[in-house]
């Protein structure tokens, strides 16, 4: 394969590759011990909240400077910066410190760094390969990350149960670091964009105009409404809803792991299948796996047992990469050079920068003793509704290839 003698894409999936596995043993061990050590199951929500609002604001603004600086030299920036949070963790539990000031604290200012950062990832690649390469790329680049998914939390449940916390949050920081140094600009060798006067008004200037681009182009504002529905009405929900569930029938790190890791199998199977799919009908393919999408989490919903949420999860996973990934494919091909760290940015906001919104509605539901079920299931047949009605709406998209 072409890519894998591309040595700046290899360094890029490389710490990609990484940075997700760093991320998923974090983060499940952040989850357990919100759930197992605080006991505070709505606590989960706040946290995740704190995480992801920052996130959005400041990805929406980093797709600006993803176009206006050079992308590796952001992404190892901000890597370092993640690598030094996971230190704070890993020092809060040496010193047995927590708190929920601490850690909704260490959760926004990650939040700010990785939504600087998703943008550049997503613009970087289709600036190291070629046009005809970058739905292998995609597919490949983010198969993998689902592969860490599927190991980190595997791995997680295994460093919490030999070495309980401190090993977890060590080695989450140990591969963060690495991420960063697989990303430095003397290894990508990407393009130093011409030096821009940057003000708040310039980047206030540029993100409007990327919005108008984004939202007068047919293929680019269907694209991010289909991926916007399925991260509100499907990956939201089902992140926040997984520790809850296992906490509800007394199960373990372990079972936590095994759910969160039959979702990662799931979209990497997904990403898989992508890489090897040749000529299909992309547009009216995205819309087809959208509506599968939450009819698998509809099932979810109903899963009472816990290799039946580790099944139904991974289906749901499964279905929602093989909306995503087409879908991104299509928007970078058809996305201005110079435009595309700002439309990347309006993509992630729409597959993760949602995510908020499900997880303060679902915590503040919760902590009114609402049912997590019941809330599951109105989420999803809101998601079907809305995800109908863009189908009928979006003829450009159905019908581009």
């Amino acid at each position: 394969m072409n890519l894998l003698h591309n040595p700046r894409f290899v360094f890029t999936w490389l710490s990609g590759m990484t940075l997700t596995l760093g991320f998923s043993i974090f983060f499940l061990s952040v989850s357990w011990l919100t759930i197992d050590v605080l006991q505070q199951p709505a606590l989960l929500g706040i946290i995740l909240t704190a995480v992801s609002l920052p996130r959005v604001v400041l990805m929406v603004f980093g797709g600006v400077f993803a176009d206006r600086f050079q992308k590796s030299r952001l992404l190892f920036l901000t890597n370092l910066g993640q690598a030094a949070l996971m230190l704070a963790v890993l020092s809060l539990h040496l010193l047995d410190l927590y708190s929920v000031a601490a850690l909704i604290g260490i959760s926004v200012i990650f939040g700010i760094l990785d939504g600087m950062s998703y943008p550049a990832l997503s613009s970087l690649i289709p600036s190291l390969v070629k046009q005809h390469e970058l739905q292998r790329a995609n597919s490949l680049f983010q198969g993998s990350l689902e592969l860490m998914f599927v190991i980190g939390p595997f791995l997680a449940g295994l460093l919490l149960t030999w070495g309980g916390f401190g090993l977890s949050f060590g080695t989450a920081a140990g591969l963060i670091f690495l991420a960063a140094l697989l990303i430095m600009p003397r290894l990508i060798q990407d393009r130093i964009p011409a030096a821009h006067v940057m003000s708040l008004a310039h980047v206030i200037v540029d993100l409007k105009e990327g919005i108008r681009y984004v939202s007068h182009t047919p293929i680019l504002r269907s694209g991010t409404l289909s991926i916007a529905i399925v991260n509100l009405f499907v990956m939201g929900p089902l992140i926040m809803s997984i520790p809850i569930l296992v906490g509800e029938r007394g199960g373990t790190a372990f079972d936590l792991s095994v759910i969160e890791g039959g979702l990662a199998v799931g979209t990497f199977v997904a990403s898989f299948l992508v890489l090897l799919m040749r000529s299909v009908h992309r547009g009216r393919f995205v819309f087809r796996a959208l509506l599968l999408t939450i009819a698998a989490f509809l099932l979810y919903t109903q899963a009472q047992s816990i290799p039946m949420l580790a099944l139904t999860a991974a289906l749901s996973g499964f279905m929602l990469m093989l909306v995503y990934l087409p879908a991104v494919t299509l928007m970078q091909e058809h996305s201005d050079q110079d435009k595309i760290g700002r439309v990347m940015s309006i993509m992630a906001l729409a597959a993760s920068g949602l995510e908020p919104v499900a997880f303060a509605v679902l915590s503040v539901l919760v902590a009114l003793a609402v049912p997590i079920q019941t809330l599951l299931i109105t989420f999803g047949i809101i998601g079907l509704a809305l995800s109908a009605l863009l189908f009928v709406r979006s003829q450009t998209f159905r019908h581009t290839r």
